[in-house]
């Protein structure tokens, strides 16, 4: 049979998962939700080879996180190639814009050299209508948030590399490029911020160590209990093996020192009846076998004089060994006890048999039960009860 896991012992990875759960569920545990929105870019310009109007669009913006999500047109521009700035970071950057009398206009700048409110903030003092940021080339096709506060209400959104290098192209050849921007799809991105991911990992460290010593503690009562259950079996069972040495005798009619209208089983309250087999303490109170051995088992003393019966008979379980009986004095026993024989045959004269010693006046003869221990008895009814010596 193979061990079958307790139900504490199954429940501590319910409640390791529950634990992670509230840690994560927790407030400070997650970090804030990124809100974005992407941006519709479209251009517009007429190709000098072929006199024809080029007409692209493409959602391949973002909008920066404090622009305004709003709609935005106008002539690119782009810094001047004199200036040598192409990121537009000098307070005093002139932008290029083909084309342009008094329409809107927009400025096209690169990604680096300062932060992303200095370049908005540049192009808003030349009265751009919407900044347009390309990323650096090493990120290929992808764009990035922007944080940029304390711009004002100017429209910011970032292209990809590619995207805004064609454009810067079109521009430094002096070819007129009108853009528009239109407000794109709404993302949100939840994502956990970095202190949040190791307050959840010291917390899950330190849960898992109060698990592994939870377990360990468990299994070392365990094995405790199995060690004490071992040992109290092996008591039980030295224990009953002495109890078995008690005297036992079945009940008979006319039993002399017995009556059986009156005596009754302090353990169960009944009184003897004919046939009943009975065990008798080294205190001279009698019982039923079935009452009074499970009470030994448990309790080793008498019920009625708290007598320890085990101790009485010379024994020390404490220790699981067994210790010799004290020898009684010379001629104690004879005084108060009588060898009870299979059947009190007397010789012709009606006296007893001369191989037996004779039987003093009142005392009470008990048979020997089948298999069992040669009962001893004390004289007389009151011996039964208190224990007192023969008359």
């Amino acid at each position: 049979m193979g061990w079958r896991r307790r139900p504490e012992a199954r429940g501590w990875a319910r409640e390791a998962l529950a634990l992670l759960a509230l840690v994560l569920c927790a407030p400070g545990a997650r970090g804030r939700a990124l809100e974005w929105y992407s941006a519709v870019v479209s251009t517009e310009y007429m190709d000098p080879q072929t006199n024809r109007t080029v007409w692209s669009v493409s959602e391949s913006g973002r909008f920066g996180d404090s622009s305004p999500k709003e709609d935005a047109q106008g002539l690119v521009g782009v810094p001047r190639p004199a200036d040598s700035d192409p990121e537009g970071c000098a307070p005093d950057t002139r932008f290029l814009v083909p084309g342009r009398r008094a329409a809107p206009w927009v400025a096209l700048v690169a990604r680096g050299g300062c932060t992303f409110k200095d370049k908005v903030l540049v192009a808003a003092r030349r009265n751009a209508s919407a900044v347009v940021l390309y990323n650096e080339e090493r990120h290929g096709n992808l764009t990035a948030p922007m944080s940029h506060a304390g711009t004002g209400n100017i429209v910011v959104i970032m292209v990809s590399y590619p995207k805004g290098r064609e454009i810067l192209d079109l521009v430094q050849n002096g070819i007129p490029v009108k853009m528009t921007i239109g407000v794109g799809t709404r993302h949100v991105q939840e994502f956990i911020s970095s202190q949040s991911v190791v307050f959840v990992a010291i917390a899950f460290i330190i849960m898992m160590i109060i698990s592994l010593a939870w377990l360990i503690f468990y299994y070392i009562q365990r094995f405790l209990y199995t060690g004490s259950q071992f040992g109290s079996q092996s008591h039980r069972k030295e224990t009953k093996k002495v109890i078995g040495q008690l005297p036992l005798h079945t009940v008979k009619h006319e039993e002399k020192g017995i009556d059986v209208d009156a005596e009754n089983c302090a353990v169960c309250i009944e009184n003897f009846k004919v046939k009943d087999v009975i065990r008798i303490l080294p205190c001279k109170h009698i019982f039923h076998r079935i009452c009074i051995d499970p009470w030994l088992l448990d309790h080793r003393t008498c019920p009625m004089c708290k007598l320890d019966v085990i101790k009485a008979l010379g024994y020390w379980l404490e220790d699981v060994q067994e210790t010799p009986p004290p020898e009684p004095a010379p001629g104690a026993v004879a005084a108060n006890l009588i060898t009870l024989q299979g059947d009190d045959r007397c010789d012709g004269n009606g006296s007893p048999s001369s191989s037996h010693e004779s039987v003093p006046q009142g005392e009470a003869i008990f048979k020997e039960d089948a298999g069992e221990n040669t009962a001893l008895l004390e004289t007389g009814r009151s011996d039964f009860q208190h224990g007192g010596p023969a008359s």
